[in-house]
């Protein structure tokens, strides 16, 4: 397994890029209008329409900041690539890869939280890495309801 990893604040979170279609520099995003902080905006992607979360506004409750390392991961949520459901996730410090060999999963005992979204909690050295469940960030009528007003 290999593991793109980013920050949000002080903590490090996780993505297995299996699920990654591309790692692209922050691009200019079209608003959308009455939607939450948490949906940045959307853009053209290979001529399709990819709506984009701000993962840091998600995951720490401020903006992504428009920093070199901010990048913008394009993931596909659907099962089968030949129908994919594109999604950008707008992240910082988007500038390393790990192994999976070289973690170990924490014992994770006590659920704090009710995002279905978080994964395991992995241990590398002395730091705790946050996963993410890609395909559980963004249900599948919230993603459609992005789009509906493009069609």
């Amino acid at each position: 397994m290999l593991l793109l990893l980013f920050r949000v604040g002080e903590d490090r979170y996780a993505l297995d890029t299996q699920a990654i279609v591309e790692v692209i520099p922050r691009v200019s995003l079209v608003r959308y209008h009455g939607t939450p902080p948490t949906v940045a905006g959307r853009f053209n992607y290979q001529g399709q329409i990819v709506p984009v979360l701000d993962l840091s506004q998600l995951l720490g409750d401020k903006p992504c900041e428009p920093v070199w390392s901010t990048r913008i991961i394009v993931v596909n949520l659907a099962p089968s690539p030949a129908q994919p459901r594109l999604l950008g996730l707008l992240v910082e410090q988007a500038t390393e890869t790990l192994a999976g060999e070289g973690v170990k999963s924490a014992e994770n005992r006590l659920q704090l939280s009710q995002q279905p979204y978080l994964g395991d909690v992995l241990l590398q050295d002395h730091e705790m890495i946050q996963c993410l469940k890609v395909e559980q960030i963004l249900a599948e009528h919230h993603y459609d309801s992005l789009l509906s007003p493009l069609d």
